[in-house]
């Protein structure tokens, strides 16, 4: 914890000389479509449940957002232990994950119309020497799945801890590093190995932990590592990306197996012309969209868009009517591309002022790969 958490920025809340309610920010910066933007990371919220509903959440909230508005961060995010919580305070969900089981043994791929480049090896490495290239690795990765985060130095302290209660049953890491045709890391895949030698011989379970790629095929040489670990049964990730290539290039897709789906980065917008702007846009054109900010009314308001032929836009306050009208938990939900405006149209929760606007709304905010987020903090 005290490689994770900044001092500077932890709360705490007591009553007489105990300690009732904590929060944390984390400086972190979040990649959108095409950009990044700096975000306030929300960790470690809790309260004592003999001290609830009474406003100590709110107080930390408040409290984590103010500090992030003087930081000039325009955005928090958190990944939420509950589901039911955090909207109210202005959080939507932002990127989802799901639960993948693959068969191993029925892992055989289609032959690809175009061929992939050859060259490249995946080599398991030591923990000491993974230690300096995990984080060289990500830095090449984060950035091309809008909703990841760019991982802090003790956030890989933490992971590298690795505690025996956080195994749940299973090995300690390896970690194996695919390195490109000249030797360069370009990709890591983290596991671990649950055993389970049965009656019917041995089926294995590689339960994969974390998963970093600079390209495609990078991404599928990892994930076809895994599936050929030898004495492995089923290959099992938690929390995988919601448009992963894998599926499509089975031959078996009954394979792969969706075992749940739920959401996982929820962001809070506290300067919306900065998160509008701080993104590539799929279309040109222009939006005026009205944010509604129950919590902080000073940072709701009409704010046009104006999104310029190779995506980048500028967005300024208006006095101009809105196109289109949501709430800040909404917006939130939108800012990525992990849902469409129509969608929250349909669920009333997105107005549309003028005609056709929900249609370009959509055009705009269009992201090139679903939003995803592999990193907990």
């Amino acid at each position: 914890m005290r490689a994770v958490l900044q001092p500077e920025r932890t709360w705490v809340v007591t009553d007489g000389d105990r300690l009732v309610g904590t929060a944390a920010g984390i400086t972190l910066r979040l990649a959108t479509p095409g950009a990044e933007v700096a975000l306030c990371g929300v960790s470690e919220a809790a309260v004592l449940p003999s001290h609830r509903r009474r406003g100590i959440l709110s107080a930390l909230l408040a409290a984590l957002h103010d500090d992030a508005e003087a930081r000039g961060e325009p955005a928090a995010g958190l990944t939420a232990s509950e589901g039911g919580i955090y909207r109210r305070f202005g959080y939507g969900v932002a990127a989802r994950y799901q639960s993948l089981v693959l068969d191993a043994s029925r892992a055989a791929e289609v032959a690809p119309l175009v061929a992939p480049e050859g060259g490249g090896e995946v080599r398991v490495m030591a923990q000491a020497e993974a230690a300096e290239v995990l984080p060289a690795v990500w830095e090449r990765h984060w950035r091309r799945r809008p909703g990841e985060v760019r991982r802090t130095p003790g956030m890989w302290v933490e992971d590298a801890l690795d505690p025996p209660a956080r195994r749940g049953g299973a090995s300690a890491r390896f970690v194996a590093v695919h390195h490109d045709r000249g030797g360069a890391p370009d990709g890591f895949l983290v596991y671990r190995i649950a055993q389970d030698f049965g009656a019917g011989g041995t089926r294995h379970e590689l339960r994969i932990e974390s998963l970093a790629a600079t390209g495609d095929e990078v991404e599928a040489a990892l994930l076809r590592f895994a599936a050929e670990v030898d004495l492995v049964a089923t290959v099992t990730w938690h929390a995988a990306p919601t448009d992963l290539g894998l599926r499509w290039r089975l031959a078996d897709p009954r394979a792969v197996l969706v075992t749940a789906e739920r959401d996982h980065l929820w962001l809070r917008p506290l300067d919306v012309a900065a998160c509008l702007a701080g993104r590539r846009y799929a279309a040109e054109g222009g939006l005026v969209v009205e944010v509604v900010d129950d919590r902080r009314p000073a940072a709701g308001g009409h704010f046009s868009l104006e999104a310029a032929a190779g995506g980048e836009a500028t967005c300024d306050r208006t006095d101009r009517p809105a196109d289109v009208a949501v709430r800040a938990a909404d917006l939130g939900a939108l800012l990525l591309g992990g849902v469409t405006w129509s969608a929250l149209g349909r669920g009333g929760l997105a107005d549309e002022r003028a005609a056709g606007a929900l249609a370009r709304a959509d055009a705009l905010f269009r992201p090139g790969r679903a939003p995803y987020c592999g990193t907990d903090f």
